[in-house]
Formats: C-alpha cells, sequence, structure tokens
C-alpha cells in the first residue's frame, strides 16, 4: 500500500511554494544543507553512502542563516521533525526551527521559547529580527553580519571552497562577539578543522564592512605567530589566494606601513630588549590575529606579551586547538571564554577528520629496563654509571643505538607495502632524530636508492629544512616520504596526506600530545588517505585516558587568591590547574638553529654532552597491539581492536550462519563492508601480514564467534567434497564452469566469482561462450542460479552456531 508522496515530493510540492508565499527567494533557500562530511564507500563500480546529515533547507537573509526547515512525509505529523529541527537550529546559531509534513507547520522560537502551529513561514524580516533578538545585535551589528564570504579559494575540481557549517558558525560567533564590543575573543577549533581558512574569512568580512563604514582609512591586521612556517603558511596558503599579494606584507627588513594585512613572529617584532614596536603606532592596527595562542602569547611573564599590550587598542582574536592553564600561562584569563568550540571527537565523527587507530609497540629496553654491566664503557671510552636505564633515560642520559635500529625496522615493516605512505616521526631531540633517519635509511636501501630524499630530518637546525618541509607539505610531490624530527612538526605543520604519526619519545604534555595526534587528522582522500594511524613506542597514548583528551582542559574558577598573591596564606592549598610546562621560548626564531652553547664543537658532536652512547644490541619487540577509538561513551577513548571488531560484528549479524547468509551474497556482503565501513573499520585491513589466502569473512567469524579461519584453498576443497554428488550431476562444461570459478575464488577471492563479469575471466573464457556456457546450464536464469548456490556453499557448512 502506498504510504502517500515521498518527501522530495512533499517538499517540491508543498514546502518551496510556502516560502515563496512568505516572500523568500530562491537565492536565500539553501536545499540540503550539509552538517555532516558526505562520505561514501566504493566497492568495484558501486558507491554506497554512508549516511549523510543534511538540513532539508535553511533560510538566509543576507547571506546570514536565520532559520531551518525540517520536511517529512505527507502521511508522517510534523511534530516528528520538531526535535531534529530544533537541534539544526541550535547547531547553526539560528532563531527559528519549523517542521512540516506540507499541510502542517510547527514553528519553535529559540528566543522565547515559544513552539505552536503556525499557518505560514516567517518573512526575512521576521527572521531577520529574531536573528537580531537572538544575538542581541544592533543595527550596525548586522550590517557587519551581513555579506557574502570570500569565494577566492578553490578546491582541486575548480569548485569555490565553501566555508563548513561550523566554520561558518564560528565566523559569526568571532563578529558577533567584535560587535559587542569584545576587545579579545577566543576561539578554539580542533587541529585540521581550518582555523586557517576561517581566520580568513572573518578577515574578509571585516575589510568589507571597513570599507563601507570607513572608506578614508584602511582596516588593518596583524596575524601574529611564534614560528616562520605558522605566518608564511597561511600568508601563502590562504590570504594570498584570497586578497592578492597587494595587501599583504611579511614583517622583516625594513618596516613597510603602506599594507593593509601583515604577517609577522614574535622574533621578528621583539629582538631581546631591542624591538621594533615603537615603529609601529599603539593603534595601527585595528585586528591582531594570535595563531597557537597557548604557545606563550598568553603568559604574563612572556618577554612577547608586550607585543599584545602594545597593540591593546586592537581586537585580539586567538585561535588554538589546545588552550592552556596552569601557574604561568591561562589562555582563558587572558581571551576570556572561548566564543566557540569545535573538537576532535566532532569533527571525526561528523567525517570532516580523519579517524585513527593506535599501534602499541613495546621494546625490550622499554619493557624491562636496560643495566650497563658493572664498568661497562660507552663508544667513547666513558664508564657508565650502574642502575637501571628505562624510556624516559633513553636519548637524553643514554643512546641504545640497537633500541633505534630495532624500531626502524618495526617501522619499516609497516612502511613497505605502501612505501609513500607519509609518516612523521617524533624523536627526542636533533640527534636521536638524526640517528632514526640513518637507521631508516639502513633498513630500506633500496627505497633510498631510487629516491635520496625518501626519509630526511627536519629540525631547526637542518640547513635545508625549509625547502624539505614545503616538499613534504605538499601532497602533490611524492618525495620526501618520511620526515624525523623532535618538536619543530608538532604544532601548526599541514601534511595533508600523512597516513602515520610516530612517537618515538615520551610526551608528558596533554596540549603537545593533542598538537602531535592533530597532525595526521586532515583527510585527504584524493590519495586514499582516510584514516591515520598512530604508532606509539614510549607509551604516550596514556593520555588518551584523560577525560580532558577529546575536550578542553576546564577553566579553573579560583576561590581564593593564589599563594603569594594579597590576601593569600602561604601555608595554604595551591588552586588546581592543567600540569602544563611553559615552551621554552628564546629570543631567537626556534625554526632557525640553535646557537652553541657549549663551545665544544656544536651541539651534534657527541662527546660534548654527557650522554651516553651504547653500540649493543640483541633488543626485541615484546608486544604490540592495536586499538582504536570508542566512541560510545560519548568520548575518544581505546579498545583493543579485535574486541572492537568483534562487537561491531555481532551487532550486524546475530549468528555467524547469518553473517554467512549475507556475505555469500554481492549486495548482502557489500552492505556488510558497508556497515564495517561506516565503524572505521577496513576488512582488507584485518588479516595479519602473510595471511592474505585467508577470507576476511573466516578472520570476522573468528573474531566474533571464536571459529576457527580457513583457507580459501581449504573451503575450496571442502565444497568439492561435501557437494561432490550435485557437482557429478551436471552436464561436462557446466561442471567444469563451477568447478574453475571455485579455482578462482581460492586464488582471488569471492568477488570475481560474484562479478557480473565472471563470465569474462581467462579461466571461464578458455571453456566456452557466455552462450554455450548459460545452454548447459539450461538457460541464463538457471546458470545464475547454479553459481549463486556455490558461493552458498562455500560459506554456509560450518558456521552453525
Amino acid at each position: 500500500m502506498s504510504q502517500g508522496p515521498l518527501e522530495r515530493e512533499t517538499c517540491r510540492d508543498e514546502v518551496l511554494p510556502a516560502l515563496s508565499g512568505a516572500g523568500w527567494e530562491l537565492d536565500d533557500i539553501r536545499e540540503q544543507y550539509p552538517v555532516k562530511a558526505g562520505r561514501a564507500l566504493r566497492l568495484g563500480r558501486v558507491a554506497r553512502d554512508l549516511g549523510d546529515g543534511f538540513v532539508d533547507y535553511v533560510l538566509e537573509v543576507a547571506q546570514v542563516p536565520v532559520a531551518v526547515v525540517e520536511a517529512k512525509r505527507a502521511f508522517r505529523s510534523a511534530s516528528d521533525g520538531v526535535q531534529q529541527a530544533v537541534r539544526y537550529a541550535q547547531q547553526l546559531d539560528v532563531p527559528l526551527a519549523y517542521a512540516t509534513n506540507g499541510a502542517d507547520i510547527i514553528e519553535r522560537d529559540l528566543v522565547s521559547g515559544r513552539e505552536r502551529p503556525v499557518d505560514s513561514f516567517a518573512t526575512p524580516a521576521e527572521a531577520w529580527s529574531r536573528y537580531a533578538d537572538l544575538h542581541r545585535l544592533t543595527e550596525d551589528g548586522l550590517a557587519l553580519q551581513s555579506g557574502g564570504f570570500n569565494r577566492a579559494k578553490r578546491l582541486a575540481s575548480g569548485d569555490v571552497l565553501e566555508p563548513r557549517w561550523y566554520q561558518a558558525v564560528a565566523i559569526r560567533r568571532v563578529l558577533t562577539a567584535m560587535a559587542k564590543g569584545e576587545r579579545r575573543v577566543l576561539l578554539l577549533m580542533a587541529t585540521g578543522t581550518g582555523k586557517t581558512f576561517t581566520a580568513m574569512q572573518i578577515v574578509h568580512l571585516l575589510r568589507e564592512h571597513a570599507a563601507v563604514v570607513t572608506p578614508d582609512r584602511n582596516y588593518r591586521v596583524l596575524y601574529l605567530a611564534d614560528r616562520e612556517a605558522l605566518v608564511d603558511d597561511p600568508k601563502d596558503k590562504h590570504f594570498s589566494t584570497a586578497f592578492g599579494e597587494e595587501p599583504l606584507h611579511r614583517v622583516s627588513g625594513p618596516v613597510n606601513l603602506s599594507r593593509e594585512i601583515y604577517f609577522g613572529t614574535y622574533q621578528s617584532l621583539v629582538q631581546g630588549d631591542e624591538d621594533r614596536l615603537g615603529e609601529y603606532r599603539r593603534d595601527f592596527f585595528d585586528l591582531v590575529i594570535v595563531d597557537e595562542c597557548h604557545r606563550g602569547s598568553a603568559s604574563e611573564n612572556s618577554s612577547w606579551r608586550r607585543i599584545l599590550d602594545h597593540f591593546e587598542p586592537a581586537v585580539q582574536l586567538g585561535l588554538t586547538a589546545t588552550p592552556k592553564q596552569d601557574d604561568t600561562v591561562d589562555t582563558y584569563a587572558y581571551f576570556g571564554d572561548p566564543v566557540f568550540t569545535y573538537s576532535l571527537r566532532q569533527g571525526i565523527e561528523e567525517g570532516y577528520l580523519a579517524p585513527y587507530r593506535v599501534r602499541r609497540v613495546t621494546l625490550s629496553p622499554d619493557a624491562d629496563g636496560w643495566e650497563p654491566t658493572p664498568g661497562q664503557r660507552d663508544r667513547y671510552g666513558r664508564e657508565i654509571p650502574t642502575g637501571i636505564y628505562g624510556t624516559r633515560d633513553f636519548e637524553r642520559v643514554l643512546r641504545l643505538l640497537a633500541r633505534t635500529d630495532l624500531a626502524a625496522e618495526y617501522l619499516s615493516r609497516l612502511l613497505r607495502p605502501d612505501p609513500t605512505a607519509r609518516a612523521m616521526v617524533f624523536c627526542v631531540d636533533t640527534q636521536h632524530a638524526d640517528d632514526m633517519r640513518q637507521a631508516l635509511m639502513d633498513a630500506n636501501p633500496d627505497l633510498v636508492a631510487a629516491d635520496p630524499e625518501w626519509v630526511v630530518r627536519i629540525v631547526g637546525q637542518e640547513e635545508e629544512r625549509r625547502r624539505l618541509l614545503a616538499a613534504f607539505s605538499d601532497p602533490e610531490q611524492s618525495s620526501p616520504v618520511v620526515a624525523t624530527t623532535s618538536r619543530m612538526l608538532s604544532t601548526g605543520i599541514d601534511v595533508p596526506d600523512l597516513k602515520y604519526v610516530v612517537i618515538f619519545r615520551p610526551v608528558g604534555s596533554i596540549v603537545e600530545f593533542k598538537q602531535i595526534v592533530g597532525r595526521g587528522t586532515r583527510l585527504y582522500p584524493e590519495k586514499g588517505k582516510t584514516s591515520f594511524e598512530i604508532v606509539d613506542f614510549v607509551g604516550a597514548t596514556r593520555h588518551f585516558e584523560d577525560p580532558d583528551f577529546d575536550g578542553y582542559p576546564t577553566r579553573i574558577i579560583h576561590d581564593m587568591p593564589l599563594p603569594g598573591q594579597p590576601g593569600s596564606d602561604p601555608d595554604g592549598p595551591v588552586a588546581a590547574g592543567v600540569a602544563e610546562p611553559v615552551p621554552p621560548f628564546l629570543v631567537h626564531d626556534p625554526d632557525e638553529p640553535a646557537p652553541d652553547v657549549d663551545g665544544q664543537g656544536g651541539p651534534h658532536d657527541p662527546r660534548s654532552d654527557t650522554t651516553f652512547v651504547v653500540d649493543d644490541g640483541g633488543f626485541t619487540v615484546v608486544s604490540e597491539s592495536v586499538h582504536v577509538v570508542d566512541t560510545s561513551t560519548g568520548s575518544l577513548r581505546l579498545t583493543e581492536y579485535g574486541e572492537h571488531v568483534a562487537g561491531v560484528v555481532r551487532r550486524i549479524a546475530p549468528s555467524a550462519g547469518d553473517l554467512a547468509a549475507r556475505w555469500a551474497r554481492r549486495p548482502g556482503r557489500e552492505e556488510v563492508l558497508v556497515l564495517l565501513e561506516g565503524e572505521g573499520i577496513a576488512v582488507d585491513d584485518l588479516l595479519p601480514t602473510g595471511e592474505g589466502d585467508v577470507d576476511p569473512f573466516d578472520f570476522l567469524v573468528q573474531l566474533a564467534w571464536g571459529l576457527p579461519s580457513r583457507t580459501r584453498a581449504e573451503r575450496a576443497r571442502g565444497v568439492r567434497q561435501r557437494h561432490h554428488d550435485e557437482l557429478e550431476e551436471r552436464v561436462e562444461l557446466a561442471r567444469q564452469v563451477l568447478s574453475r570459478l571455485l579455482d578462482v575464488y581460492a586464488d582471488h577471492g569471492i568477488d570475481e566469482v560474484s562479478s557480473p563479469e565472471r563470465l569474462r575471466l581467462p579461466e571461464i573464457v578458455a571453456l566456452g561462450s557466455p552462450r554455450d556456457i548459460a545452454r548447459a546450464f539450461g538457460g541464463a536464469d538457471s546458470m545464475h542460479a547454479a553459481i549463486d548456490d556455490l558461493q552458498t556453499w562455500i560459506y554456509a557448512d560450518d558456521t552453525a552456531s
């Protein structure tokens, strides 16, 4: 029985005419507005959606969203869509949420809290007024909000890069705060979610507004960061594309006061006791954007704080993924509470960030410690103090070169199946990064012979660091593939196609850990990068167990003066904070070579420090385990990969027999694969190395129900034994076709057998034409039915559990 018009018919025939009747032009109606990233799984020639997240209609005034409409089919009640519409309205910061089935319209006003049936949608003027009420905006504040985004930046396809829903909300939140007179604004967005693109759009709208209200003067912006790459990348990749080179200026060398958007490091403005701030009037800039603002600009003791103090008349916008709050740095205290937050968990769940899995690897010296024999001397003849050395001692007190070699060999086994998969290896210091580079070269001489820069070191002391970093960060370039580093690449470096984040140094700071993880979160499907893997040799991924990992440190309100402040009790309790060491900000650029502080030949000379260098080896990999993120708890917690897969499989199919019945038919198998992919499980990656002859189905049932796995050859042999009589009843040609298909399955897998092109396989073509083969089975329908039965036989005989 028909259940009435489809939802799309309701939209076309009822909703759009009603919106038009309320005064909405087609250009002001955004249909199927995305609030999740579109994802699809390609299975051969078939692409399947992995779910969607679209608002049926978003209504805009002056290109600002002001209302949402959720439509349901005519036989449904309009009230069925109310909660969904309200959720979208909250998400998009709009005041009006509508649900309709074409005949009835329900309006929820988020300003008054009233929900009521209405005869028509609000007019654009009414919705605009409610938007002003919701955000408490004056006429000038509304003018600042209105206007289109900059559309100069384009995707590789040539399409305009439009702001995502959360970027649009972040932009409007910042502008709203500025319109209300706030002078310090904080924006928290997880690494990889487009903070720089968002900042560019904010600048665009501010410049457009200023051109109207203050046409006689330029609106000036300073983009400030603590590293060269953190100002060069935004300038070159976003701002120059949006505005051209003419209004932009890189702060270095002679002062230029005639430009509009300036990019500078702290070091380019302040050099020790000498600074160049006096060359700029205090009110020269209207807006100062502080990128990675957690890295010291908010510290009261930082010499760079005087830059922000000097430009105090400007609005100061702090950007970060990881705010800090401790005894010396309090991002919240300086910038205030964030006007918008978009977390790593949100980004992964909504498909805008790459999901990840964690491979924990324990090497024997890390598991058991390393102890020198009495009187043992290192490579340079120095006696090594007795005692047991552990992970935190390695590379700081003791360099175990064989440990680094073992880690390099392990990594090589991971990388060699895809030698173009980019990897970033975080080491203890520059010397350790060089040791790892050398170890990876030694383990992969063929790859290095083919590409001399397959593996490189990128650290502040590397003369070629800028060229190497530019090439490593460019997904269009194939080299370098692996970069070893210490801390230079941990923040703000964008490598879209990075597939492996390798941690080979202890990470005590959750802030730094978040930054390191963030190196891999960008999606780059153009090169097949839809997820990434964290390889942890040192137990750093214990930070996933921190309750604040996927959120942000809670702002701590001190109910009493801190020790040392007026009115404090010197013996009283110290207010709690997030333990976070202050980065050692120096007056030189951290991307530049550090000065020679020992006077004995430079920091690379192993004889110039107290680190003992040991050549002894015999180390082994003690354990390894793979974990994935379990978001069912609403947070990013790790669970054993096998347990995760088993749980998902059991949710998809109640028994091994049920899974077998679905797996035996191509549509059912594709449905299962889609469901698994939606949970971040790639079946092709499940099989252990060297077990490519095991059917993925067997690995799934082994994990889910503990059944023994079989090779494809064993399954094919079992079919021949159990169904010998049925096969013998066939005429010779039909029997040969089914036998050859079993051979194809044993060699290549079930997809070839179930393919619509199976009669074109070389093994089958040799037996006869498709017409002859169909005739041997008694017709095409009987042939297809016989091959379907063959697939059922492959899986159906040993899964009754």
